[in-house]
């Protein structure tokens, strides 16, 4: 199989760690594993995986996501890419582009609206596939059209279609491979818009760990999608109305917010830890394995589902389990 691959493909490795290409460094080998440096690549790669019948995932930056200390037994296709169009208040960028090279050059030609995720890693690709964000502002809003790989054609979806929810989009129900994003942003001064992107960055280093870690574990709570006993909450939080007003203010309630007040932060298993800094980042203290990870994250489900009545729900992404 290896053979046809290389004769596809070219340069494709074995047995790759994927330790080293996630910011998690957790994860056993990929039995294959090809680095796809434009969407040309990634295409082709994708069809050769289907026409040999090869399991296959896409990689991008290697965050917000968990990987199989058994590793993955397919073909992990990691996307790099630097290929960029800039047309007046619209950016095309391929899927592989790294976000904070996206934002970097927002920022130089004027255009305003992706400030608020500097400092986020990932791709773009990963960005608008899981709708990612940071201070109340989702990838989603800037999106204008994404082309994907979807049953075999190439086609675009435009925003609506790709029905962005939080942390959330069409392509987490009905899985398509993205191959490129337009962003629209709106004008702005290129010197306040630098000045925002350094203070988010800077906001970013002072609130999260350093350690190695996936990103936030789990999703927030959104409040008008979960069912909640709210008197329960306040006493098994030990928090008054004023409090609770002030922690659900934009409509969520902290999944760190909760694994804070239930004493958790600190806890250890193995080589994972819940981050002193912050709550809902678990960090890779040295020695990590996958299933420290997962035995962290079902003890923390446990306890928030049988002391507060909440169901928690994984922001990550596992792969290989």
């Amino acid at each position: 199989m290896s053979d046809k691959l290389i004769e596809k493909l070219g340069s494709v490795k074995e047995n790759e760690p994927l330790a080293s290409h996630t910011t998690f460094k957790i994860g056993g080998p990929a039995k294959y594993f090809y680095e796809a440096k434009n969407s040309q690549e990634l295409l082709a790669a994708v069809k050769t995986a289907e026409e040999l019948k090869i399991p296959f995932f896409i990689l991008g930056w290697g965050s917000n996501m968990l990987v199989s200390d058994d590793g993955f037994a397919g073909l992990i296709i990691k996307t790099v890419s630097n290929n960029f169009t800039i047309n007046g208040q619209e950016i095309w960028v391929e899927a592989g582009v790294n976000l904070s090279r996206l934002i970097g050059l927002a920022g130089q030609a004027g255009l305003t609206g992706l400030e608020t995720m500097a400092g986020i890693p990932g791709t773009v690709g990963g960005t608008a596939f899981g709708n990612a964000g940071a201070y109340g502002v989702s990838f989603g809003k800037v999106v204008k059209e994404v082309e994907i790989y979807q049953a075999g054609e190439v086609k675009k979806l435009s925003q609506p279609e790709m029905a962005y929810e939080y942390r959330g989009s069409i392509l987490k129900k009905v899985p398509g491979i993205i191959l490129s994003v337009t962003v629209k942003l709106e004008k702005g001064d290129p010197r306040a818009i630098q000045s925002q992107v350094v203070k988010f960055i800077l906001e970013r280093n002072q609130k999260l760990p350093i350690e190695p870690s996936a990103g936030c574990i789990f999703k927030n709570i959104k409040l008008d999608k979960t069912a909640i006993d709210k008197e329960r909450l306040k006493k098994e939080l030990d928090i008054d109305e004023a409090e609770w007003q002030k922690v659900t203010m934009h409509g969520k309630l902290s999944a760190g917010y909760l694994i804070d007040r239930l004493d958790l932060r600190g806890k250890t298993i193995g080589g994972c830890q819940i981050s002193e800094k912050h709550s809902n980042f678990f960090v890779n203290i040295g020695s990590a394995k996958a299933e420290h990870v997962i035995m962290l994250i079902s003890d923390v489900k446990m306890r928030v589902r049988n002391q507060l009545g909440i169901q928690l729900e994984e922001e990550i992404r596992y792969l290989g389990f």
